[in-house]
């Protein structure tokens, strides 16, 4: 099974502002769910729980992964740890595991990635409160990248990169 991060950054690494995103960029929001389609997913609880979150997974197999024992969905599994849930994937029959987020399932997670597709958005968020790990550029190679200029819609220049596990 393929484990793929897929998030949005800054370029000082912050990911979400007040349980959402610190930005409105539709052009990402496309590419994200074109990225997505066909995956099996798997969040934190808190990003499950943005109404973007509960939107995002209407219709798709998923794990969320929390420490509260007693958490329930009304569809979608449970999963206690990270690799709780990628053994869930796994016995699911999952081919490609998408790993939505928050912080702290990233930084678990990069490790256990064979690949990144990060959004960057190339500005700075100042009151941002989740970040994206370092990425260790010992470790990951970026195989393709795809530069934008900001538009109407888009407010800030962006770049889509793909990332690859170094061997």
């Amino acid at each position: 099974m393929e484990i793929v991060i897929i998030a949005a950054k800054s370029e000082n690494n912050v990911i979400g502002r007040d349980g959402g995103l610190p930005w409105h960029m539709p052009a990402d929001l496309d590419f994200f769910n074109r990225q997505i389609d066909g995956c099996y997913l798997l969040s934190g609880r808190k990003s499950y729980e943005t109404a973007q979150g509960r939107t995002l997974f209407k219709g798709k197999a998923f794990i969320v992964v929390t420490r509260r024992k007693d958490y329930t969905l009304p569809e979608g599994k449970v999963g206690h740890s990270l690799k709780e849930g990628i053994a869930i994937a796994k016995r699911d029959g999952a081919k490609r595991l998408c790993i939505l987020g928050g912080g702290e399932i990233y930084r678990q997670a990069m490790p256990m990635a064979d690949e990144m597709i990060i959004t960057e958005i190339h500005t700075k968020i100042e009151d941002g409160d989740v970040f994206f790990p370092e990425i260790n550029l010992r470790d990951w190679k970026v195989y393709k990248k795809e530069s934008h200029k900001k538009d109407a819609a888009n407010p800030y220049d962006y770049s889509f990169v793909f990332y690859t596990r170094q061997q």
